[in-house]
């Protein structure tokens, strides 16, 4: 009887072991798959908005027109707009071809004699006309005491920001080694090839036997 009942304890031990194993395997399975499925998700939107890119400015170029693109992102590196964004989150700003409202936040090029040449993504709190038909916004980070020093022109704005993506700079700097890109996609197309490899050769395996 004690050796039935230890028999018994081993069996259903091996299939809990099984089981387990099993378990493992399908969730090492599905996560890498939907990590695979993500990332090429990912450059499937990339690719997308390039495109996008690149046909708005082939059809300005034909008309003769020099406009900043339709879409475009950049990375926050700097905490002047917490908590509304954060270092290391993306921002996506579209062009405006019309004037902005205040209260939109902008991403456009400082003519300020400390940041000249360095974009800036900030929130419009005024803004005020110039001689014609010129308009010029003053410009504040949320974060800031103070507005910024100088206006900004319609011609200096890349645009509004419509998107936010949260913390996508660590993902930006992380892949932007060549080594650690190829890695992100290398590791989880083998996890997936050698898990259907596995899964193909006990279908054959259990066809052989029983034929």
């Amino acid at each position: 009887m004690d050796v039935e009942i230890l028999s018994l304890e081993n069996e259903e031990n091996l299939k809990e072991e099984k089981n387990l194993l099993h378990d493992t395997k399908y969730l090492i399975h599905f996560v890498a798959r939907a990590f695979f499925i993500a990332v090429i998700g990912f450059f499937i939107i990339l690719g997308i908005l390039f495109l996008v890119y690149c046909v708005d400015i082939f059809v300005n170029a034909k008309n003769g027109k020099t406009k900043n693109p339709l879409f475009n992102a950049y990375i926050i590196v700097s905490p002047s707009m917490v908590p509304t964004i954060k270092i290391n989150d993306a921002v996506v700003v579209k062009r405006n071809d019309e004037d902005y409202s205040i209260g939109d936040i902008i991403t456009f090029l400082s003519s300020d004699i400390n940041y000249k040449g360095l974009k800036i993504t900030h929130r419009i709190i005024d803004k005020g006309f110039g001689t014609g038909n010129d308009i010029f916004y003053t410009t504040k980070g949320d974060n800031n005491s103070i507005s910024d020093p100088t206006t900004v022109s319609n011609d200096a704005i890349y645009g509004k920001v419509v998107l936010k993506i949260p913390k996508i700079g660590y993902i930006h700097s992380f892949l932007s080694k060549p080594s650690n890109f190829f890695l992100c996609i290398l590791i989880p197309t083998l996890i997936v090839i050698v898990y259907d490899l596995i899964r193909i050769a006990k279908m054959m395996s259990k066809k052989v036997e029983i034929i």
